[in-house]
């Protein structure tokens, strides 16, 4: 009787967690990938061709998955369906991924991690003009999202420009000054910020006209792969489509990319944005930057300054009170038939 109780709690408090733990494990998977991908850019390997390849990769698993979890839940697919899930591709994987890993031939993972951190404001102030998340200015729950999300902000922001003194001492010295062609890099990390910010908004809308995440992430995941492909064509030599796989650095990028970042991290997200709202899912992208920090210290061997240290602290700080609003947040009756209404068929305890 006993672990019949323990097994009842251990499966609620799942149910209740898992949209944090995953979104979390997704910016772990993040950073590591971002990292990858700035080292073999280092080395003249193209990146677009890295996009295109993770995701006929991503393609493929989705569409397995969704075959197998949604054949008898997937609706009728309409025109209007596969046309925002052109959309979707085109926001996503085109103008976000696609130029934000090109961006990293010019900037270091480090600024762009900075940059996702805009995310969560533009997306508040979307959600705020087309309804889908309400603010009290005067109430606590209202203050609290403000000042979480200005906090976060901020310590994303200390990370980078408030060096201080050294408090954890290495022999290697890595270097995140932009190149020559930095400012090539920022726009098109601008506008890769946009575009995930307005896909944010979109999959919330789109997800309750098409409940079945995995078939309407795999539609948008082989879209985006026919859109990279042809950007690819005209930008990327011919030479580039053959990668060398010296040492399986590409390899394991690609398999990282294909079936965590891109496949699964998309999923993830549509279901997190379909139950807990476009702001609950990017409010975690403060997280890449505190997990790049965490990596570019203890794995690379950065040295670790006092700016870095406060600015970690002042981002899970500023997360927890953005969580601790949302959590707190009045949600009407209409807004959890919704919620309870979309389950997942492949996240389930």
């Amino acid at each position: 009787m006993r672990n019949m109780e323990l097994q009842r709690r251990i499966q609620m408090g799942f149910q209740i967690s898992k949209a944090y733990i995953f979104l979390t494990l997704n910016e772990v998977a993040l950073a590591v990938f971002l990292v990858l991908v700035e080292s073999l850019a280092s080395s003249g390997i193209s990146t677009v061709i890295i996009v295109v390849y993770e995701h006929v990769l991503a393609t493929i698993v989705l569409s397995l998955l969704s075959f197998f979890f949604e054949k008898n839940k997937r609706p009728p697919i309409t025109f209007k369906i596969v046309c925002y899930a052109f959309l979707m591709g085109l926001l996503q994987v085109t103008l976000c991924q696609m130029l934000m890993t090109m961006g990293l031939s010019y900037i270091s993972s480090t600024y762009e991690s900075i940059a996702l951190n805009m995310v969560p404001t533009i997306t508040f102030v979307l959600a705020l003009i087309f309804h889908q998340e309400k603010l009290r200015f005067r109430s606590i729950n209202g203050q609290a999202k403000i000042w979480g999300l200005g906090i976060s902000f901020g310590g994303a922001l200390a990370l980078v420009l408030w060096k201080g003194p050294v408090v954890v001492k290495t022999m290697l010295s890595i270097s995140f000054e932009t190149t020559s062609n930095g400012v090539l890099g920022w726009i098109m990390t601008i506008v890769g910020v946009l575009a995930t910010s307005f896909w944010n908004i979109l999959v919330r809308h789109v997800i309750q006209l098409y409940p079945a995440e995995l078939s309407l992430t795999a539609m948008m995941s082989f879209f985006g792969t026919i859109q990279t492909a042809i950007v690819a064509a005209f930008v990327a030599k011919s030479s580039a489509w053959e990668l060398q796989w010296d040492g399986g650095l590409i390899l394991i990028t690609l398999l990282l990319g294909g079936i965590v970042v891109t496949g699964l991290s998309y999923y993830v997200m549509t279901w997190s944005i379909g139950i807990k709202g476009p702001v609950f899912t990017a409010s975690f992208n403060p997280l890449l930057v505190l997990f790049s920090f965490l990596l570019n210290t203890f794995v690379l061997g950065s040295s670790a300054h006092l700016g870095s240290i406060v600015g970690a602290v002042l981002v899970i700080v500023g997360l927890y009170l953005l969580l601790w609003a949302k959590a707190n947040d009045v949600v009407e009756k209409t807004e959890i038939d919704v919620e309870d209404s979309i389950a997942s068929p492949f996240i389930q305890p």
